[in-house]
């Protein structure tokens, strides 16, 4: 995702827009690009400071501090800060404040809502890590309302744990696996429950 929003420096009007922009939840490689524009006709910004003021639990950004350099008046500018969400289901949204600052002493905030999408479809995830020893980490989306279970099997097809067995709401969630008691080899993983039944396989390797 690459959103834009314009905001105008050294001007009369102030910008105090809240922009919007939907995610999905423990996605990487987001991007919010700042377009800075300069509107003064005569008055050049030797420096432009643009810094995370409010950072959420759920946001992992890559960068938080940007400086433009000789903004001359009339021109633009673009900034672009990357993140992660590593938001759980059931989080409405996040806000990111940012402050730019200038070298007279000028500030601007500007806020952005980040709200999470609701899955559209069933997925289970390969496990990370793969080898693993002795945990590893099972990630799965429910698209549909109802009752889960995430279990583990041995290659003659026996149960070996399960690790959920719930009713869940839509969204994105993840179990971990400890098989430190278990032998090395190959075990199936399986999410199953109202429409769907869904495997992969994992090595746990000792």
């Amino acid at each position: 995702m690459k959103s834009f929003i314009i905001i105008f420096l050294l001007a009369a009007a102030a910008f105090a827009q809240t922009a919007s922009y939907e995610v999905v939840p423990n996605t990487k490689g987001n991007e919010i690009a700042l377009s800075i524009v300069n509107e003064s006709k005569t008055i050049n910004a030797d420096l432009l400071t643009i810094t995370l003021s409010k950072i959420p639990k759920g946001i992992d950004l890559c960068n938080t501090r940007y400086e433009i350099k000789n903004l001359k008046a009339g021109a633009e500018k673009e900034t672009v800060f990357s993140f992660d969400a590593k938001r759980v289901p059931g989080t409405l949204k996040d806000t990111l404040a940012f402050l730019i600052t200038d070298n007279n002493g000028g500030s601007w905030k500007k806020e952005i809502f980040i709200t999470y999408a609701l899955p559209k479809e069933f997925k289970l995830e390969q496990n990370y890590p793969n080898p693993f020893n002795p945990t590893t980490v099972i990630e799965f989306t429910i698209a549909k309302d109802g009752r889960y279970s995430v279990s583990v099997y041995n290659v003659l097809g026996q149960l070996v744990k399960t690790l959920a067995d719930d009713e869940y709401l839509p969204g994105y969630y993840k179990v971990n696996f400890d098989a430190a008691r278990l032998s090395s080899g190959m075990y199936i993983y399986r999410l199953s429950g109202s429409n769907v039944n869904m495997t992969k396989k994992m090595v746990l390797m000792k």
